[in-house]
């Protein structure tokens, strides 16, 4: 798909299903940074991996017999974060397809996020305990540090005597990670120094579900009084799109918008920005619909609502770079909404009409004449002139003639993060070669060197991993 042909005033949401992926047992997916992997967590104790090119599973990671509760990618796309009921948080890595940490907690866990910008960190919110901030080692062998984060005296657990959070998200850049209580409130913790910023109570009801805009500062919030919110964030050292802040200015998280279903009076089951941050997409949990909407950021009005079948809908995600959602219905059903895109090819060709229907073309009947009488009596031949015209066109060429640089690359701001800084960011799953058992394990096929069989036992945490 050329992207010059693409109409840029084109609607950036999906409007019906496109594919189906029949996963069975899936609860939560969540796309990857780059848009080209789709993980989905399942209640089996697996973690699949999926190509949005070929649909088809690339990985099956194998967790545990508890159910999953849920996933985070990272940055780079190598490592993913699965966390379970059970209190166990699994971080893998897909280049070596190991296990590179294993973390127990004592209680079941709400909600884990790995950094947005450090691969070796990530929070993680039990439910009956204090919010914790793990730091992964250097060495192979290296114990996880992890440290926990006093974030208020609200919500605290009579057992345990802890501060539990509900759900979590980091900033854009890491700085922050915002989280939210079943008392209603949202705070910002410093991850360097582990203190709280800022603190602002949104309501009376627990906090569900807080994810941060990809393109600004903002963040949305879903609560259990079925409203879905959107915060203004001025923090320091985090950056804002709709104006500067000046220096000075006291930390303050400010709700700019109110969003919901006055009618039908719904629960939300997720509440996300869309790829460009101008739109919510949230999706219900009421009776057996599976329907999405789409609301307008600044002015909480509904833009589009996506019907889809007589489904209840577990959880939805967002692509981050195209005009795709991804939802899951409570059948295990991955249902993929897009929209077919209308290619401008006046963008290509500024002289080109396009035809709403066929026309018969009609030839002239000098058209292979070698000499065309015109109007005024006079006579042109047709073949020195275009013998004129191809020289002409020729020269203008030569003149234009420059060098091409081929090792510079421009890329489209729309597509692409100007804030990236990972090492990782050009990583692709490696693929491995199959070959027939009947053939021996030396044969070479099309240039590739056929590999052994891939071999199943447990890792050295007791883990398997099945391609």
């Amino acid at each position: 798909m050329n992207r010059k042909l693409l109409d840029p005033f084109e609607p950036e949401y999906p409007e019906a299903i496109e594919a189906c992926l029949d996963d069975e047992y899936a609860v939560k997916c969540a796309f990857s940074h780059n848009g080209e992997l789709l993980a989905t967590t399942r209640s089996d104790g697996f973690c699949y991996i999926w190509d949005m090119d070929t649909l088809n599973v690339m990985r099956k990671l194998s967790h545990s017999d508890t159910a999953l509760a849920g996933l985070s990618w990272s940055r780079s796309g190598r490592y993913i974060l699965t966390y379970d009921e059970a209190g166990v948080c699994v971080v893998w890595d897909l280049q070596t397809q190991t296990i590179r940490v294993r973390v127990e907690f004592g209680s079941a866990i709400a909600c884990a996020r790995m950094h947005p910008r450090n691969s070796t960190q990530f929070v993680v919110c039990p439910v009956r305990e204090a919010p914790s901030l793990v730091t992964i080692g250097k060495g192979e062998f290296a114990e996880p540090m992890i440290q926990l984060i006093r974030i208020s005296a609200e919500g605290v657990d009579q057992k345990t005597k802890a501060a539990s959070s509900t759900c979590c998200c980091f900033g854009k850049k890491g700085i922050y990670v915002f989280f939210g209580t079943a008392k209603g409130a949202i705070h910002a913790v410093h991850t360097a120094t582990l203190e709280v910023t800022c603190s602002v109570k949104l309501s009376s009801s627990a906090v569900n579900t807080v994810a941060r805009n990809p393109r600004g500062s903002d963040i949305v919030t879903s609560s259990s009084d079925r409203i879905l919110r959107v915060c203004e964030v001025y923090l320091p050292g985090q950056e804002t799109r709709r104006k500067v802040v000046p220096a000075g200015t006291p930390p303050s998280i400010t709700v700019i918008t109110k969003i919901q279903d006055i009618v039908n009076r719904v629960h939300w089951a997720q509440a996300l920005f869309s790829s460009s941050g101008d739109y919510i997409v949230s999706g219900i949990q009421h009776k057996a619909e599976h329907n999405i909407y789409i609301w307008d950021k600044l002015s909480g009005s509904l833009v589009k609502m996506l019907t889809g079948p007589n489904e209840l809908l577990e959880d939805c995600a967002v692509h981050p770079l195209r005009a795709i959602y991804a939802s899951v219905s409570t059948f295990g059903i991955i249902y993929m909404w897009t929209r077919v895109p209308q290619q401008n090819w006046n963008a290509f060709a500024p002289g080109f009409r396009e035809l709403e229907e066929n026309i018969d073309y009609v030839e002239s009947e000098d058209i292979f004449d070698r000499r065309i009488v015109q109007e005024n009596g006079g006579t042109v031949d047709c073949v020195l002139e275009r013998i004129l015209q191809d020289a002409h066109a020729v020269a203008g060429a030569d003149e234009t003639e420059m060098d091409i640089d081929v090792d510079i690359t421009d890329n489209d701001p729309l597509f692409s993060d100007s804030d990236s800084q990972s090492e990782d960011d050009g990583f692709v799953i490696p693929v491995r070669v199959e070959c027939d058992d009947k053939l021996p394990p030396t044969t070479v096929l099309s240039g590739f060197e056929a590999q052994q069989p891939v071999n199943d036992e447990p890792t050295e945490s007791g883990q398997t991993i099945i391609e």
